[in-house]
């Protein structure tokens, strides 16, 4: 089964789907157009021999240096080749600039830069997946051609080595996104199913592939973007969002328990006057999970006229608690507008454009801007770490609760004979620790 990706409309789950190697990829007919149509401003440019940055002139200090049209496929192959930072060596080694100065220069090219173990499979897929998607958007100036290869690799599960640390962010993710271009040049190493660790070019060839030999503005295209930080938040907002919806669960089965009133989730009375979206939505998922007028509850029924006006913080105030979590949860994020928290990892993740250099190929304009950036998604993850701090934090408090007998009218612990068993005693201590 295929995903056809057209840079619009792709979502998370398909994203994760596509992780796990449930699908392949192919482009809509819509995004191979635009494709075609940006590659043809580069050609444009190249055939004039017009000075635009990272095209026909260097990069960062070097931008002033024009390179002769001669040069121009060199200059990409060399790009992708400094920014993975790589020379002959052991696979995984940090190059230092001293053992540089000393060796001399570099003549082999083995991936020295950023430090770990390689991103699993899984997240290797995510990585080159959002790549494709963002280049079909039409803005990189890529070659269709190039393209397809990028893709042919994917669908044959060639994963080229990527370490798992290493990006800054405010440069976009250029380390990891140089050693994915690398292995796709048919340089360092690369793994797939069929024959494990293996230099690149003998991994590409086992499966009938070609190295990719890249053209002007190429290179650029394949190493500039956010698509790291945006793959692994992605796996942690799909993660986030199941930790919450389990969450409202344990906390509604906690209420029934502890013999709580459901009250405080009423909506006419009391959420509707403070209608925060996801105030609203937990409320209502607590009261359709304690709805015992429907699904009678033995519990809920032994206390229905019992004199308990409230109960305490950890179960009455679920709702505001859980606003932020229910933000941060990608199917809800998905329907906020474009300028929400997380517009830019939220669904569809199409929400990154490309790149240093874009093309505007309907006015034949390139201009260089900071879409690299990766602002966006690491302060919307900061806050995704928040959300879930606060689901472990009052999660732990109900724990408390519960193992409290002066609390819960429960066994101390949730153990008989107690003294001789200790119950859940250090599966607290567990919880608080964490």
């Amino acid at each position: 089964q295929y995903i056809s990706l057209d840079g619009n409309s792709l979502t998370t789950e398909d994203l994760v789907s596509l992780g796990k190697g449930l699908y392949k990829i192919k482009l809509t007919p819509q995004a191979e157009a635009k494709v075609n149509q940006s590659r043809e401003v580069i050609e444009r440019i190249v055939n004039e021999q017009t000075v635009v940055y990272g095209i026909t002139t260097g990069f960062g200090k070097f931008a002033r240096t024009v390179i002769p049209n001669s040069k121009l496929r060199e200059l990409q192959v060399n790009l992708v080749r400094s920014h993975s930072a790589g020379r002959k060596g052991p696979p995984g080694c940090f190059p230092l600039l001293l053992l540089l100065l000393l060796e001399g220069p570099v003549t082999e090219w083995v991936p020295l830069s950023g430090v770990g173990k390689p991103l699993s499979p899984e997240r290797s897929r995510m990585l080159l997946a959002l790549r494709i998607n963002v280049l079909a958007k039409g803005y990189s100036g890529i070659s269709l051609e190039t393209l397809h290869q990028v893709i042919e690799a994917f669908n044959a599960s060639c994963l080229p080595y990527i370490p798992e640390k290493g990006t800054v962010g405010a440069s976009g993710d250029l380390a990891p996104l140089s050693h994915l271009a690398l292995g796709l040049i048919g340089e360092g190493k690369m793994w797939s199913p069929k024959s494990g660790w293996a230099d690149a070019k003998y991994v590409l060839e086992a499966h009938g592939l070609r190295p990719i030999t890249l053209k002007p503005k190429e290179g650029l295209a394949l190493i500039n973007g956010t698509q790291m930080i945006t793959s692994l938040g992605c796996e942690a907002v799909e993660r986030a969002g199941a930790i919450a919806r389990q969450a409202d669960i344990i906390a509604a089965l906690t209420l029934e328990v502890l013999k709580g009133t459901t009250r405080a989730f009423d909506s006419a009375d009391i959420h509707t006057v403070r209608p925060h979206r996801g105030q609203v939505e937990v409320a209502f998922r607590f009261r359709s999970l304690l709805d015992s007028d429907h699904h009678p509850s033995e519990i809920a029924e032994s206390h229905r006229f019992c004199d308990r006006v409230q109960d305490a913080y950890t179960m009455r105030c679920c709702p505001q608690v859980r606003t932020s979590s229910y933000f941060l949860s990608w199917q809800e994020m998905g329907k906020l507008p474009p300028q929400g928290l997380l517009s830019m990892i939220c669904s569809p993740v199409c929400a990154l454009t490309p790149s240093l250099k874009m093309v505007f190929a309907e006015r034949a304009e390139t201009i260089s801007g900071g879409n690299f950036h990766g602002e966006y998604p690491a302060k919307a993850l900061d806050y995704l770490a928040i959300g879930v701090h606060e689901l472990a934090a009052i999660s732990e408090r109900r724990i408390e609760r519960l193992c409290n007998p002066s609390l819960s009218e429960l066994p101390a612990f949730l153990v008989t004979e107690g003294g001789l068993n200790s119950g859940f005693m250090i599966a607290h201590c567990t919880a608080a620790a964490l």
